[in-house]
């Protein structure tokens, strides 16, 4: 009789499992694999920049790639590299003992690993189980290289740094295995200020990922 017990409760332990795990990957959406790769652009936004700069100009365009997994309906983990565009503006420096007027400019690149946390479903199925909300916290290593130059000299400078990464977003599945997704970002501490200056970066971007 203990051992017929024994039989029929591992019968529904291993049931229940099976349910469990078929919920799970139905959530997921796009398939049943958890992997994905995708690739995002859109606007990148410098909101600091070193010195008092003329015809500053701290937008542009950049971009960025990324793989991930789901490793539950909740939470995955996603690695970017971004590319972040530059900026540039004019100033002014003293050459010797004369002030002659000079160009700054600065690009950033970064590596990212964050934790992306996906809503439940029940909390957007008024949308439908296709629709999710996303949010990600993680930590980025960046470089910025920053130059002026003017009338007779140049400076350049590379600094890399660690900083903050964390974000919003939305995403649909409209196919079986392909979504798209719209993201904000900010990107901290990206620079030294005693070289190159740091400056925080917005990146407001949206693009496509595929499952496999």
């Amino acid at each position: 009789m203990k051992l017929k017990k024994i039989a029929c409760t591992v019968a529904l332990l291993g049931s229940g499992s099976m349910f469990v795990m078929h919920s799970a990957h139905a959530v997921f959406g796009m398939g049943d694999s958890a992997v994905y790769v995708g690739a995002s652009a859109g606007q990148v936004k410098y909101k600091d920049t070193p010195g008092v700069l003329s015809n500053r100009d701290n937008k542009d365009t950049g971009y960025k790639v990324y793989l991930g997994t789901q490793i539950n309906p909740i939470f995955g983990v996603e690695a970017t590299y971004f590319d972040l565009g530059n900026y540039t503006g004019n100033s002014s420096a003293f050459n010797g003992a004369t002030v002659v007027p000079t160009s700054v400019s600065g690009d950033a690149t970064a590596w990212g690993l964050a934790a992306v946390l996906t809503a439940p479903t029940n909390m957007t199925s008024v949308f439908g189980t296709s629709f999710g909300l996303f949010g990600k916290l993680g930590l980025v290593r960046s470089r910025l290289s920053t130059g002026v130059s003017g009338l007779g000299f140049a400076s350049h400078q590379k600094e890399s740094s660690t900083g903050a990464n964390f974000g919003v977003g939305v995403k649909y599945d409209f196919a079986k295995n392909i979504s798209v997704r719209a993201e904000w970002e900010r990107l901290n501490n990206v620079g030294d200020n005693a070289t190159t200056g740091d400056t925080k970066i917005n990146f407001l971007s949206a693009g496509i990922a595929f499952k496999f």
